[in-house]
């Protein structure tokens, strides 16, 4: 490409001839929260395609809205074996190859200083311990941009060799899934009434230090809450 050109090439994914296994990274679970079941929803698309924006105002948020909201965008419907290492996974929203390798990891609640994981095939909240200490600086960060409290932060976190396994230049697919599941919580919050705001920063380089291994990396940043 010419080296005038502002654009980052990250060259054309193509699944690889043979898979190369990954096995996923352990997350440091304390403990799980079940979230409460599921209720239809109310509303639709329709409505919200014409309504939704970017809202910087946030009251508290409970368990049961949380638990709507990753139930329509994120939980696990079906899992499939895989060569990968992983199973695949089918869920609302699309995933290059069914990898899904984007997690999504929040504030508490009730604590805006334990972060917990959103398990998809539990539809649970494993809290994790306390490596989590190095994301209180990327709250200060996030806190420049857009308060989140008394809502909550999302942090969108990609293993990217999850997608290597079996692409070859995979990192745009990993970019692309980041992208889907923001939209797709941006525009399901709207259906649920909920506000939503996603931030411009990735996370990183804190998200990186969750492992030693460079197996994570900060894809996004977004404030979570109830409508005041």
């Amino acid at each position: 490409m010419s080296s005038t050109c502002m654009w980052t090439w990250l060259g054309s994914p193509t699944p690889r001839p043979e898979p190369v296994a990954y096995t996923p990274w352990v997350w440091p679970i304390e403990r799980s929260i079940s979230l409460p079941a599921v209720s239809a929803v109310t509303g639709g698309w329709s409505e919200a395609s014409s309504t939704r924006r970017s809202r910087r105002t946030f009251a508290p948020i409970g368990l049961e809205q949380i638990g709507m909201l990753l139930w329509h965008t994120l939980y696990c419907q079906r899992t499939a074996a895989s060569p990968l290492g992983f199973a695949l996974q089918q869920r609302a929203i699309p995933s290059a190859g069914a990898i899904h390798p984007v997690h999504l990891v929040m504030q508490m609640p009730d604590d805006p200083a334990t972060w917990a994981r959103y398990n998809p095939l539990t539809h649970a909240l494993d809290v994790m311990g306390a490596s989590t200490g190095v994301l209180d600086a990327l709250r200060i960060e996030a806190d420049r941009l857009v308060v989140a409290r008394p809502g909550s932060l999302q942090l969108f976190i990609a293993e990217p060799a999850m997608t290597a396994a079996k692409y070859e230049n995979a990192d745009s697919l990993v970019w692309r899934d980041a992208g889907v599941m923001q939209g797709a919580l941006a525009m399901t919050a709207e259906v649920l009434g909920l506000n939503y705001c996603l931030l411009g920063i990735t996370g990183d380089p804190w998200v990186g230090q969750l492992t030693e291994q460079c197996q994570l990396v900060g894809v996004g940043v977004a404030a979570l809450g109830a409508r005041p």
